[in-house]
């Protein structure tokens, strides 16, 4: 392994390196993270008390990636991981079943306050926020309907960096959204191409992280969690949509059930497309 770079965030389960050669941001995460692009899951229980600082030096020599100057991963046991995600079904029963059935278990334990709505009114600046949020994400999925690929980009760009969270609401609708239309042979999959365009026209509306995340979701590539709901929906029974769906919304505050959201509005829309 080779790597050369800086600690760009630290949190109590994940540290974020920033790559010198590429730009990249990269992720050590302790066990309870599930696999996800550009991450290496270690059996450290913590980083927050690692006395690690934001600029220290990062590197990879033999078999060891040493972070700062009190911790060092050692690699001999690492196995790469890679995103994969299903083919879409031609046969679109079970998954019409599975929409439905995750809807209805996204409106029971969904998190409000991102994409799902808040039973409370909040202030004028949260009413606004989820205005626009519902607004765009109409507007997106209305224009992606009618193949409105132009007008969709638009909707898509203004949701980057909208919402609460690390990972604004906006973003992570739009990474859920995204693994859909990378699903060879969906409905959505010859306009794939949007996903990259719009998250390149985006680099300055969020955060490097939930950039990064947009980044790698554009060209279908998603954490582990995401790739296993999907195939569920598709191949799964009721009982292994909602266990993996059930972890999907436990990611983040809010992200979850705003990525979840994006999947399940992503697939819903799959199949309104297929049978016009």
């Amino acid at each position: 392994m080779k790597f050369n770079g800086t600690v760009h965030s630290i949190f109590d389960r994940t540290v974020n390196l920033k790559c010198r050669t590429n730009g990249e941001l990269y992720t050590i995460a302790t066990d309870s993270v599930d696999n996800a692009p550009n991450t290496l899951v270690t059996d450290i229980d913590s980083f927050s008390k690692r006395g690690l600082v934001i600029g220290d030096e990062v590197y990879a020599e033999g078999e060891r990636l040493y972070v700062g100057k009190n911790a060092a991963v050692m690699l001999q046991q690492v196995h790469v991981w890679r995103s994969k995600l299903p083919s879409y079904p031609e046969d679109e029963d079970i998954l019409r079943n599975h929409v439905a059935e995750a809807q209805l278990w996204i409106e029971a334990h969904g998190k409000a306050g991102g994409m799902k709505r808040s039973a409370e009114t909040g202030n004028s600046f949260d009413q606004e926020m989820d205005r626009l949020l519902r607004e765009r994400s109409a507007g997106l999925l209305e224009a992606l309907s009618k193949g409105e690929v132009s007008l969709a980009s638009h909707y898509a760009i203004q949701l980057i960096g909208l919402g609460p969270g690390l990972t604004p609401s906006g973003d992570d609708f739009l990474v859920g959204l995204f693994a859909v239309m990378n699903l060879t042979n969906g409905p959505l999959f010859k306009i794939r191409h949007m996903c990259e365009r719009v998250v390149a026209a985006s680099a300055d509306r969020s955060n490097p992280i939930s950039y990064m995340a947009l980044k790698k979701a554009a060209s279908g590539q998603v954490r582990e969690s995401i790739g296993e709901f999907m195939h569920h929906m598709i191949h799964g029974s009721k009982t292994e949509v909602i266990s993996r769906l059930s972890r999907v919304l436990g990611t983040g505050s809010t992200s979850g059930t705003d990525i979840a959201l994006g999947l399940v509005n992503g697939l819903k829309l799959s199949i309104e497309r297929n049978g016009r």
